[in-house]
Formats: C-alpha cells, sequence, structure tokens
C-alpha cells in the first residue's frame, strides 16, 4: 500500500476542520488542561510510612466536601480488616459524619505525636479542633498488610478517640 502525501494546506485544512468539530460539539480549547487538573484519589502503596496515611486521611477528611471524596479517599487507606466493620463506603461516610469521629471533617487544626512503631504495626496520637473549636484525640492504629494487593502497605485498622477532660479556659 502506498503512503499517501499530504500538502501543508491540506494539512492546514484538516487541522482547522478538526477544531471546529471540537468547537462545535462543547469542546474548549483548555480541555487538555482541565485533564490534567483532574486529581487521583489516593491510595495505598508500600513506600507511605504510617505517619503518612495518618496525614493523608486526616488532610483527605479535612479537605472533604459535598461529593464526600475526602471520607473515599481515607477509606482507600482502612484496611480489609476495618472495612469489614465499617464498609461499605456509604456506612462508613455515616460513621465519619457522626459524633465522635464528625470532628475529623473539616478541622481547623492538628497536633501529631510521634508515631511508635512496633515491628508490622504502629500507633499515632493526633488531637484536633474541630470546626466546632473542641479538640479531639484519635488514635490511629496501623498494620502493614501481608496480602495482595496492599502488601506492605500501612493501612489504618482501627481509630480510637481518648477520653479528654479539659479545663474551662484560663484554668491551668
Amino acid at each position: 500500500m502506498k503512503a499517501r502525501e499530504f500538502s501543508l494546506s491540506q494539512i492546514k485544512l484538516l487541522l482547522l476542520v478538526l477544531l471546529l468539530s471540537l468547537l462545535s460539539s462543547g469542546c474548549t480549547l483548555n480541555a487538555f488542561e482541565q485533564a490534567e487538573e483532574v486529581e487521583t484519589m489516593p491510595t495505598p502503596t508500600p513506600d507511605l510510612a504510617p505517619e503518612e496515611v495518618v496525614r493523608i486521611q486526616l488532610e483527605s477528611l479535612r479537605d472533604n466536601d459535598d461529593s464526600n471524596k475526602g471520607i473515599e479517599a481515607a477509606f482507600n487507606f482502612a484496611s480489609p480488616g476495618n472495612k469489614k466493620y465499617t464498609g461499605p463506603l456509604t456506612r462508613f461516610v455515616k460513621m465519619l459524619k457522626a459524633p465522635p469521629y464528625n470532628s475529623m471533617l473539616n478541622y481547623k487544626s492538628a497536633e501529631f505525636d510521634p508515631v511508635e512503631i512496633s515491628g508490622e504495626k504502629a500507633v499515632q496520637r493526633v488531637k484536633l479542633v474541630g470546626a466546632d473549636g473542641q479538640s479531639v484525640i484519635y488514635i490511629f492504629m496501623l498494620s502493614k498488610q501481608t496480602e495482595a494487593p496492599y502488601q506492605n502497605c500501612w493501612m489504618t485498622d482501627g481509630v480510637m478517640v481518648e477520653p479528654t477532660r479539659e479545663l474551662p479556659k484560663g484554668q491551668a
């Protein structure tokens, strides 16, 4: 089969027709820029340390919106064992929107204690100041997974709330 050669004017005409068809179909010239802006959902990888997993989950929850993408991102880092008790995602969303976990959503600030690692287990304590101004301490328990598809990934097995008794402001 003989290769067909196109002149420069024919190529320009083809490009103009293509551009006009894209514009008439509702596409914009910045469609490629928009595609680049699409963020991918964070997922567990073996190169993430336990404290990075906790930060990713909490930052996702802090930035949660009406579509619950932040909660979904946090759910991605729940271990398979955790998901058996907290899943599916719709149940996880309800759980995070109710006390005591709702303070994780759109919180104001976070203080991270150092992570404690013992073999394949890790624990990290985090103090959050919720959107309502109240402080809540959460204890994240993680484990390094041993089975595919998450082999060697740190994932959250559970989150407990540490009871606190704060003194009224001005009393130390």
